[in-house]
């Protein structure tokens, strides 16, 4: 009998330890999509469209980032110049949603679907002179 016991300790211990690990996808950051990126004419910088999933409260989100051009995107990472989701499915969320153009060395162009909504819309990050195009 004290065997059955230990048994069925085990196996609730043991389905306890596999929920806490499948949760862990719940609750984690999970990897950012790279859409596209864009280099600076030097490429010394380089902008860069990411998907980031939502959760059962948020909707998925589209990221612009802006960084030197030797960046490489992380888990956790999030848009410092542009962030923009579908508005409740107004917009599609892929990579013709957002355009990257450098029209200068420190000057970008960023062109949306004008569908979007907006969280984030910084006009100048490091010295780089940000331009919206709403299409």
């Amino acid at each position: 009998m004290l065997f059955g016991c230990k048994s069925i300790i085990f196996l609730i211990f043991l389905l306890f330890t596999l929920c806490f690990i499948s949760c862990d996808q719940i609750f984690g950051d999970i990897p950012p999509t790279l859409l596209k990126q864009a280099y600076n004419q030097k490429k010394t910088k380089k902008a860069m469209v990411f998907i980031k999933d939502g959760n059962a409260t948020t909707d998925n989100s589209l990221h612009v980032i802006l960084e030197n051009a030797d960046f490489e995107l992380t888990d956790a990472e999030l848009g410092n110049v542009f962030i923009v989701n579908s508005d409740h499915n107004s917009a599609t969320l892929d990579s013709n949603a957002i355009n990257l153009t450098w029209l200068s060395e420190k000057t970008l162009e960023i062109s949306f679907d004008s569908k979007l909504r907006t969280f984030k819309k910084a006009n100048e990050i490091y010295g780089v002179k940000i331009i919206y195009k709403e299409l």
